[in-house]
């Protein structure tokens, strides 16, 4: 029993000087999965920070992010997605990239509620938040029905700069 004591302790030594990256063999099917979701979080959480430390915005981004899993969409004042979090692609099939530089209008199709297109419109118009349902269509042209909650963003100045949208499936 001393032998598998002395042994523990070894590993255990081992992998305090090892990264949090390196998982034991035995591990990576029950925590890769997990972790890998863990690095993606990170990276966003990183890239968020560093997108919102101008922003006059007192919303808790990261909660919604992380406890809601809602995908994070930023457009600059006219509409264009300037941001996507990675979880985008879990969504929508689109991968950040795809969607970078486009219309949130992207997501729509023929099933997708004119009245609601309007309402998100008025909302945006009036620089006020939003909340709806919508139908949106993954990349593959799949519907799906996708609950967003919008806001307008300012700067410290009180200069709209942003649109952020958390989204996730109804």
């Amino acid at each position: 029993m001393n032998e598998f004591f002395a042994y523990d302790n070894m590993v255990a030594k081992y992998y305090e000087k090892t990264p949090n990256r390196v998982l034991p063999l035995i591990s990576w099917e029950f925590y890769g999965e997990h972790l890998s979701v863990l690095e993606s979080f990170k990276e966003d959480l990183n890239t968020l920070k560093k997108i919102t430390k101008n922003w006059n915005f007192t919303r808790d981004y990261s909660q919604e992010f992380i406890q809601e899993q809602s995908v994070i969409v930023i457009t600059n004042p006219s509409l264009k997605i300037v941001y996507a979090s990675q979880n985008i692609q879990k969504l929508s099939g689109y991968s950040p990239n795809e969607v970078i530089g486009n219309s949130p209008k992207i997501f729509q199709g023929e099933d997708t509620c004119a009245k609601t297109s309007a309402k998100i419109r008025s909302a945006i118009d009036s620089e006020t938040p939003f909340e709806v349902s919508i139908v949106n269509y993954k990349k593959d042209k799949t519907p799906y029905l996708c609950q967003i909650k919008g806001f307008p963003v300012r700067d410290k100045h009180g200069k709209l700069v942003n649109y952020i949208a958390f989204e996730k499936a109804a």
